[in-house]
């Protein structure tokens, strides 16, 4: 396969609704789908629009935001995501410029769109981000010519149909992982750790919109305080308020007056690029990479604008940060011949200096192996050359071409004497073996399966090392969803915590209070189940066994079998907690004598 997405191996062509008040440039839209490969649907206003999407059911739609009549662009796009098809379709939105919206990040965060592009818009640029959107930009693609080729190791490997990968980062790399979500358009998180050290990176179909670290100085509330904008004592206060409400640390901050507003969504987005640009410079450590596979249950801790595009990001990171051994590892993994994608004209104009690029593509011929390539001028002395064609191949500008491998030749056609030699001496051993006495040939045999049997495994090793790997990982995602679960607990939204709480109990051990917490937000819930009672009641057994010496369990287990209708069972486990005290005792004390007075 190529960089070019067509429609190759699909019969029935994908259709595309374009929205659009000028008949003129509907016309246009409809002619460059064609030659594209796909199916135009052509409507003028929102209410024709939401009619043709509602009967055709298209497979993207392309809208403007300033309509004629109603509905606008911005409520189509609304009323369309709002659909189980539109949760899932590429939305694109076009616009003359808007003073509200500064770039596509912006619109991500606004508007729900996977894109936002600027009038006058190239009609064949359009096509092709429609095609990415579609089908996911190719990194490090190999095309054979339709032949079949073994796959090869890439630093990550991207799929649509993939949710969650984790490993080692010596055998992956950063700046893939990172642009992993924009390749695929994907939201969801990814995190990476270095001993101790963690940085974390949501996405939004395809861009990041926050970022989290405990690297010193990474942390938002410490950066601001680094950077002269809050004072500590101010920042403290505010945290403690901050760990008791659902807002975000810089929206507390504004409210207490401890920093401007302006300054506050400036410094956020910095701090993004720095916790990005810091997620660059590991190459040692372990990631944890989630897509979230329904994007109606996202949700981020906070939403940051930022003007830099993905391509800029992994652009400046690589460059500053990738060593030239580094990019040689990674570019050395591929075998074919390295060669200029047909989309690397509309990647370049996302960089800061397309011309630079454009001169370094030119080194790049079709037909030259990889090793020849970077063994040539400027890639052989210039490392930063060698970072810049590390970042387009990891960008999709530059791809690797493998051709078809030639037919082997079969064994028979040889005339090796050497190879004659060998099989006529294992036919020897073969006849001698076969003339052995029968007991000598059972104690032989026993002897090699007894040293079979003591011969360490190379699969056990693998998999003690890869569960310890997996297992640390895994630990710091409980963590995470243990500390979510707890907030939300406090600021009463037990549905969430319940859920964060039980995601923290399947990837790592909870300790005793978070099996607590779950099963009193399965207790404290809404309309509750008589089944989701029930798995409250499981989690705080478990809680009672982990440490049977705790009256404040016993506490919530009681008033869990009350609720469940079990009531000697919960009047003998409302003693048990009065016999062991809790905070909770005039409580348990008011429970129980209700439940003896009933008859």
């Amino acid at each position: 396969m190529s960089s070019s997405q067509g429609t190759a191996g699909s019969t029935a062509l994908r259709r595309v609704l374009f929205v659009d008040g000028d008949p003129l440039l509907r016309a246009v839209y409809a002619e460059e789908a064609r030659h594209a490969g796909f199916e135009p649907l052509v409507a003028e206003g929102g209410r024709d629009a939401w009619r043709t999407f509602v009967h055709e059911k298209p497979d993207a739609v392309v809208t403007e935001f300033h309509l004629p009549g109603e509905p606008s662009g911005e409520e189509l796009i609304s009323s369309v995501r709002r659909t189980r098809l539109g949760a899932v379709i590429p939305v694109v939105a076009v616009s003359p410029g808007a003073k509200a919206i500064r770039g596509p990040t912006d619109a991500v965060n606004a508007h729900d769109v996977d894109d936002y592009l600027e009038k006058p818009i190239h009609a064949l640029r359009l096509m092709w981000r429609l095609r990415e959107l579609l089908d996911g930009r190719r990194i490090g693609v190999i095309d054979a010519g339709g032949l079949e080729v073994a796959s090869e190791e890439r630093p990550v490997r991207l799929d649509r149909t993939t949710d969650f990968l984790q490993g080692p980062l010596d055998r992956s790399d950063p700046a893939t992982l990172f642009f992993s979500y924009f390749a695929t358009g994907r939201s969801g998180k990814l995190l990476v750790m270095s001993g101790r050290e963690v940085r974390q990176v949501w996405f939004r179909r395809g861009r990041p919109v926050f970022a989290e670290s405990n690297v010193p100085g990474e942390e938002f509330g410490q950066w601001l305080v680094d950077r002269g904008h809050v004072e500590a004592p101010d920042l403290e206060e505010v945290r403690a308020d901050w760990m008791k409400v659902d807002r975000p640390l810089g929206t507390m901050l504004v409210a207490a007056g401890s920093i401007g507003a302006r300054t506050m969504f400036e410094e956020a987005a910095a701090h993004l690029e720095a916790v990005v640009d810091g997620l660059f410079a590991w190459s040692e450590g372990n990631y944890y990479l989630d897509y979230e596979p329904d994007i109606t249950s996202f949700e981020a801790p906070d939403t940051v604008t930022v003007t830099l595009t993905p391509a800029q990001f992994v652009m400046r990171g690589v460059r500053r940060h990738y060593t030239r051994a580094r990019c040689l590892q990674l570019l050395r993994a591929c075998t074919g011949s390295l060669v200029v994608s047909d989309a690397a004209h509309y990647i370049l104009r996302e960089l800061d200096d397309p011309y630079y690029f454009e001169n370094l593509l030119s080194q790049v011929t079709s037909g030259r192996p990889v090793r020849e390539v970077l063994a040539g001028h400027p890639f052989d002395k210039d490392g930063e050359a060698l970072a810049a064609l590390t970042a387009l191949w990891i960008l999709g500008g530059v791809v690797e071409q493998m051709r078809a491998a030639p037919k082997k030749r079969s064994a028979r056609s040889r005339k090796d004497r050497r190879a004659d030699k060998i099989r006529e001496a294992v036919a020897t051993a073969t006849r001698r073996r076969k003339q052995e006495h029968p007991e000598r040939k059972a104690a032989r045999a026993g002897r090699v399966r007894e040293r079979l049997r003591s011969r360490p495994r190379k699969s056990e090793t693998r998999a003690k090392l890869g569960s310890t790997i997996m297992g640390a990982l895994d630990q710091a995602s409980a963590d995470f969803a243990y500390e979510k679960g707890r907030r939300r607990f406090q600021q009463g939204d037990y549905e969430a915590a319940a859920r964060a709480l039980e995601e923290a109990l399947q990837l790592g051990k909870l300790p005793v209070d978070g099996m607590r917490l779950l099963g009193v937000s399965y207790l404290r819930r809404k309309d509750a189940e008589a089944r989701e009672l029930q798995r409250g009641a499981e989690v705080l057994k478990r809680a009672i066994a982990m440490e049977p010496s705790q009256g404040e369990s016993y506490h919530w287990m009681g008033t869990l079998l009350a609720r469940l209708g079990h009531r000697d069972e919960a009047i003998l486990t409302l003693r048990r907690a009065i016999e062991l005290g809790s905070k909770h005792d005039p409580e348990t004390r008011v429970l129980l004598q209700s439940l003896r007075g009933r008859r």
